[in-house]
């Protein structure tokens, strides 16, 4: 993969080890019913801290015109006020180099 390429944002969520696979059912359905059906969605990924106080997920999109699109839909969606309570905290990232093994 070459500069300009692709756009991933990583959104953090806090949890504890008592909620953390709610937050996981939760986030992933929202992930696969909503998200991942979202113009220029490519992949994603989520993961759970070992210790149960997080969880990450990754989303590679095609573009930043494309995330901004879905973004604005997705503050509508009537998930979206249950996953608050994770605190999601979101970075943005413009890919520069993909590496695979060899």
């Amino acid at each position: 993969m070459e500069r300009d390429e692709g756009f991933m944002v990583i959104v953090q969520f806090d949890t504890s080890p008592e909620n953390q696979v709610r937050a996981l059912e939760e986030i992933g359905d929202y992930v696969a019913e909503f998200l991942s059906r979202q113009e220029g969605f490519v992949r994603s990924f989520l993961s759970r801290s070992t210790d149960g106080k997080g969880l990450v997920h990754c989303a590679l999109w095609r573009s930043e015109a494309d995330f901004d699109a879905a973004g604005a839909k997705a503050r509508e969606h009537p998930s979206m006020p249950g996953l608050r309570q994770y605190q999601p905290r979101g970075q943005r990232y413009q890919l520069w180099k993909a590496f695979d093994r060899e």
